[in-house]
């Protein structure tokens, strides 16, 4: 399962013990978004209790400023994790990408036409746990 979505009030906690439970013992669950799509403490428990379960995160739940872990759960002692720094969109390709997007968005404002890609700040308008 790969998860890339964005992290909302209506998807925060999306995953959790249920969910994971539903899913084939040897199933990896791949997260490029946001930790907090996944309850922690759920993911954790159910990676100790399925040793064939992998999870693949490109995310973290608390991004530490200096020191310390980006989760509050030793997932580092699990064998069936894999955990990179949340650098998975720094493709070369990405920031030229991202550039064009911006100067299109400007070009349409300059135009008078709405520009892309809006987002309604109201859906990420919530507390993270």
């Amino acid at each position: 399962m790969l998860l890339s979505i964005p992290l909302t009030r209506h998807t925060l906690g999306l995953i959790g013990a249920r969910e994971l439970k539903l899913m084939k013992p040897d199933a990896v669950l791949i997260n490029i978004a946001r930790g907090n799509l996944i309850r922690e403490r759920d993911l954790y428990e159910h990676l100790r209790a399925s040793p064939r379960f992998v999870a693949a995160l490109d995310v973290w739940w608390v991004y530490p400023r200096g020191h310390g872990r980006p989760f509050t759960l030793p997932f580092h002692e699990l064998p069936n994790i894999v955990m990179t720094p949340h650098v998975a969109w720094a493709v070369p390709e990405q920031s030229g990408r991202s550039l064009e997007a911006a100067l299109d968005n400007v070009a349409r404002f300059l135009r008078g036409e709405p520009p892309r890609n809006v987002i309604d700040r109201d859906e990420y308008a919530f507390a993270e746990p």
